[in-house]
């Protein structure tokens, strides 16, 4: 039986990122931070668009803890 002879551990140092006083996101490459409010403006209306109301979040609650017989019905009365 050969013995393998591991290699020792040498001890890493990580380079020390210049220190703007900002955190930088990967993805994100903006130069202005005019472009970075207006990309965030955007994505805050996109999501409204698709965030449910109160009256939708109720009925879909109510929806999910009905029986599974009354769920087909719904699913049939609103495919007619």
């Amino acid at each position: 039986m050969a013995m393998q002879h591991a290699q020792p551990i040498q001890h890493w140092e990580p380079e020390k990122p210049e220190d703007h006083g900002q955190l930088e996101l990967p993805g994100i490459a903006l130069d202005k931070s005019d472009e970075l409010l207006e990309s965030l403006a955007e994505l805050e209306e996109a999501l409204e668009q698709v965030q449910l109301t109160g009256e939708e979040v109720e009925l879909l609650r109510r929806f999910r803890r009905t029986t599974a017989e009354n769920r087909r019905m719904i699913l049939q009365i609103l495919g007619s």
